[in-house]
């Protein structure tokens, strides 16, 4: 029972759920999909050589309850470098550093209400020497002094529909990308949110943005594996056939994914609560044949060597993640109910289902 709600469900190749729209361009992720750019986005030899750039983006969210990954910058070194989520109906702007960097891990931009669910929205992020604005439909929805995206942020490949390191999927309509090595102005973000919105997703529209373009994705295509860059330094975007996650981590660092915050104590927590009945049981059918001390010695190691076992094969099914700090709570876990086995008490458990012969008369007397 445990092996099965931990490796549930077992598939480690599961069906890519993203398809073409039939009326319009662009695609829909349904409950497993990913769309990713096999090589990084790259400067442009016309490119500007200074430190701002734009992001245009026109989506569909189709639910509330999301709070997915819908675009992500990801390498190796840094798979989740900059990514924009939903949580809600609000738009999270995630900037993560290196873990040598002097900034903190995880900086974030919330702009409330921006992605209105069943509704098509148009969101442009212009950042710069004066920080982040961030335009919705052509208005400005929120800015911050003292949120920054780096040009160089960008030049990591291209990941849509879920985060690129953990299972974190989306669900909705992506219509149209642009990025831009360049801020976007006030009258320019309305400027493009009208010329998208008659059906142009060409930047023409507007003039001075023309020799800023790094990357633009119209989905004209409507149909087949790629979708291709109207820029063609720019790299296409893949849809493969099975769901993965291009830089899933095999036994993620505890140091890496440290957050104290509540979703990350409820993880623990769980887990550690999980293994306790394992523990307990374990260290009482030890016991029988055994001093008590080592009897919690054994339940303890046969836990965290199962934990390791489940989180090892975790990393093959794309829905579920592979962590050492798992490892480790589901060990203190193990421990801990090894710990309050009272060997007695245990006994007469383990009698009542009968996993143990009850005592002879002669014992009882």
């Amino acid at each position: 029972m445990l092996m099965y709600a931990t490796l549930w469900p077992f598939n480690p190749y599961p069906h890519n759920d993203v398809s073409w729209l039939p009326d319009a361009n662009g695609v829909r992720f349904g409950g497993t999909g990913i769309v990713w750019s096999k090589t990084a986005l790259r400067r442009p030899l016309s490119s500007a050589s200074q430190d701002s750039c734009a992001i245009e983006i026109s989506l569909f969210p189709v639910t509330s309850d999301d709070s997915g990954n819908f675009l992500t910058f990801s390498s190796d070194e840094n798979p989740d470098a900059v990514f924009l989520r939903q949580w809600r109906e609000s738009l999270l702007i995630y900037k993560s550093n290196p873990t040598s960097s002097a900034e903190p891990k995880l900086v974030d931009f919330e702009i409330d209400g921006a992605l209105r669910v069943k509704r098509l929205v148009f969101v442009t992020i212009s950042s710069g020497e004066q920080g982040t604005a961030v335009y919705v439909d052509g208005k400005l929805a929120k800015s911050n002094p003292h949120f920054r995206i780096h040009l160089a942020d960008l030049y990591r490949n291209i990941v849509l529909g879920t985060s690129p390191s953990n299972f974190q999927v989306w669900h909705g309509q992506i219509r149209g990308l642009a990025i831009y090595d360049h801020e976007i102005s006030p009258e320019q973000a309305q400027a493009q949110f009208d010329g998208w919105s008659t059906g142009s997703f060409s930047p023409a529209a507007v003039a001075e943005n023309i020799n800023h373009e790094i990357a633009i994705y119209d989905f004209s295509e409507r149909s087949g594996p790629m979708i291709r860059s109207e820029i063609k330094s720019a790299p296409s975007l893949t849809i493969p056939e099975h769901f993965s996650l291009p830089h899933k981590a095999l036994l993620a660092s505890p140091i890496d994914e440290f957050q104290w915050d509540a979703s990350w104590r409820h993880d623990v927590i769980e887990n550690i609560i999980g293994f306790m009945p394992f523990g307990f049981v374990l260290c009482g059918l030890f016991a029988l044949s055994r001093p008590r001390a080592q009897a919690i010695l054994m339940a303890t190691l046969v836990g965290g060597l199962l934990s390791l076992t489940v989180e090892s094969l975790q990393y093959y099914i794309p829905r579920r993640d592979s962590s050492l700090t798992d490892v480790i709570s589901n060990t203190t876990g193990s421990l801990l109910g090894a710990l309050i086995a009272h060997p007695e008490l245990v006994r007469a458990a383990l009698r009542l289902v009968f996993l143990i012969p009850s005592k002879r008369k002669s014992e009882a007397n």
